[in-house]
């Protein structure tokens, strides 16, 4: 699946502190398995990969308005979550300008486009996707081999 994000979040998902996004409902659902292909700028001349990497789990989330203490109200598969849940979520979810809260900052970001309902997509930044190729010429069965392994057979063939 392609994944593009803003400007601002690149550089949390480049480093992998930022491993989810939280996205809205799609034609398509998301599944545990597929490719997260994470770009910024999508659709623009200055698109640019920030990387690839498996999806490890999807999970429903809710977002509505608070009150002032609690500027928003989070359910993650049904289960609403607390203040520090919560300023922990956003915080992870790459809002992190200092001297205000993650859920202000959040708060703001998703202010048009409440209520939300949608999913919560995480991806293992540990496991880069494009180090695993499927070998060819295995009887029809595919195989996951690492690139380099596939690299050492085919300069053994030459």
């Amino acid at each position: 699946m392609l994944l593009g994000f803003k400007r601002q979040f690149a550089p949390s998902v480049r480093e992998g502190s930022k491993q989810h996004t939280i996205r809205g409902i799609r034609k398509i659902l998301p599944r545990v398995g597929e490719i997260c292909h994470c770009y910024v700028d999508p659709r623009q001349k200055t698109m640019a990969l920030l990387g690839r990497w498996p999806c490890v789990k999807v999970e429903s989330i809710r977002i509505k308005r608070g009150r002032a203490a609690r500027p928003l109200k989070v359910w993650i598969d049904g289960v609403e979550l607390d203040n520090s849940e919560v300023e922990a979520l956003f915080r992870r979810d790459g809002f992190r300008d200092t001297g205000t809260p993650a859920s202000c900052q959040a708060a703001q970001f998703w202010k048009q486009r409440l209520p939300f309902k949608g999913y919560i997509i995480h991806w293992n930044y540990n496991v880069p996707a494009d180090a695993r190729k499927k070998q060819r010429g295995t009887g029809g069965r595919s195989v996951i081999t690492s690139t380099r392994a596939v690299e050492r057979s085919r300069l053994t063939k030459t």
